[in-house]
């Protein structure tokens, strides 16, 4: 009899037990049920046997162990190490979906699915509020307008840049995360293929201060392109193309999506940053922070890798791992 891969109803299970009290046969009862003689048999030597079968208490039974089997059966919940590896990385900032992404390469841990972490997440309270961290509403300013990009002919725009810097390495983004107090800026530069993270604290953007910032924060990097906007502080980018020995591409005014990579990184910036804060106020020692928790940081993007393991297969050929970072100071919803 081929079997119909659904449990046993409750009506099925009653008559069972009849049909035990009048003394028929396995094969019998599982002929007249349409049901395989392994399904009989299993279902009648787990709820006590043929004199001890009691369809309500075989009833019970099942409903329970479908019950465990949903809520506290969690691949999750049912290995210590596991759970533990997944606490301390939310804590750390990480979603299920990173973690599960690690855990593929992590030895010595079982891996878990992304929706197997989250539904660990919901029967346990106090961690759903490592999933958000918060979110900044505050709108941004009024945007001043230039036409400074209208007397530069010779500024190349983003169409003419190089179609590799879609898939290769080398290829950068650039933006700044300004402050409405006072002319400090935070200089942000991102490594498209690898997801590289270089972060410079700046008094202000003047044409010789970024240029040394560049200098300083991409020494030692393949720079191939770099990416960025109109702003006034790339007014001399003929200059600084030759200090960096690189070409630099110009969005289209407005165009802010066009180099999405770097303002997606500002969005997670501002976690730590947010909006309205005085970035004078803020120590070199956490925009270093900042910059090695991103880096070190698997991506989902990258397979579970992280920017600084992938950074050094491309520039040093070497395989490597990242270390165990602290989490930066944030805000944590909850």
């Amino acid at each position: 009899m081929a079997n119909k891969q659904v449990h046993l109803s409750n009506e099925e299970r009653f008559c069972i037990e009849k049909m035990l009290g009048v003394g028929d046969t396995l094969l019998k009862i599982g002929t007249t049920l349409g049901r395989g003689k392994s399904t009989i048999c299993e279902e009648v030597n787990g709820n006590g046997g043929r004199k001890k079968y009691k369809a309500k208490s075989a009833i019970n039974r099942a409903y329970l162990k479908q019950y465990r089997k949903k809520r506290d059966c969690n691949k999750v919940a049912t290995d210590r190490h596991l759970s533990g590896f997944v606490e301390k990385k939310l804590q750390n900032g990480w979603s299920p979906e990173v973690i599960s992404c690690r855990l593929e390469t992590q030895s010595g841990l079982a891996y878990a699915s992304p929706k197997s972490i989250r539904k660990f997440i919901r029967k346990r309270s106090g961690l759903e509020r490592f999933l958000f961290w918060n979110r900044n509403d505050h709108k941004s300013g009024h945007k001043r307008k230039s036409t400074l990009f209208l007397t530069d002919p010779d500024r190349k725009w983003i169409e003419t840049r190089p179609l590799e810097a879609l898939y290769t390495y080398g290829h950068w983004e650039m933006d700044f995360i300004v402050s409405t107090h006072n002319s400090w800026v935070l200089l942000v530069c991102v490594e498209k293929y690898s997801k590289l993270l270089r972060l410079a604290l700046l008094p202000n953007r003047t044409t010789g201060v970024v240029q040394d910032a560049l200098s300083r924060i991409l020494k030692g990097y393949v720079v191939k392109t770099i990416t960025t906007d109109n702003d006034i502080a790339f007014q001399k980018w003929k200059q600084l193309e030759e200090v960096l020995r690189t070409s630099i591409f110009f969005c289209h005014p407005y165009h802010s999506w066009e180099k999405g990579l770097v303002e997606n990184c500002n969005r997670w910036i501002r976690e730590f940053v947010p909006k309205k804060t005085d970035l004078k106020s803020i120590s070199f020692e956490l925009v270093s922070d900042i910059e090695m928790y991103f880096n070190h940081k698997p991506r989902e993007c990258l397979h579970g890798r992280t920017a600084f393991e992938l950074m050094m297969e491309k520039e040093c050929d070497i395989m490597v791992e990242s270390l165990e970072i602290n989490f930066p100071e944030v805000r944590i919803r909850g």
